[in-house]
C-alpha cells in the first residue's frame, strides 16, 4: 500500500531527501539536502512543478523531497536545514 500524500499548496518550500538527476528535459535535477519552492501542483499527485534556489524549473518527484520544516533552537523558530 502507497501512500498518497495531500498535495502541498503554492509556494510551500520542502527539502531533497534524496538526489535527482532527472529522466527527461522537463524533470529539474536535484542533489539531497537542496531547497526547493513548488511553483505548481501539478494534475498527477506523484509529481510537482518547482524551482531551485537558482531560479531553475521543473518537475520534481514527490516522494523525493519533504515538506521543511521549523525548528526550534534556543528558544528562536529556525528554518532547516
Amino acid at each position: 500500500m502507497t501512500e498518497v500524500q495531500s498535495p502541498w499548496p503554492q509556494g510551500t518550500e520542502c527539502v531533497a531527501k534524496y538526489s535527482f538527476k532527472g529522466t527527461s528535459e522537463q524533470d529539474l535535477p536535484f542533489n539531497k539536502g537542496d531547497v526547493l519552492t513548488i511553483i505548481v501542483v501539478t494534475k498527477d499527485p506523484n509529481w510537482y512543478h518547482a524551482k531551485n534556489a537558482a531560479g531553475q524549473e521543473g518537475t520534481i518527484p514527490a516522494n523525493y523531497v519533504q515538506k521543511r520544516e521549523g525548528v526550534k533552537s534556543g528558544g528562536k523558530l529556525s528554518l532547516m536545514p
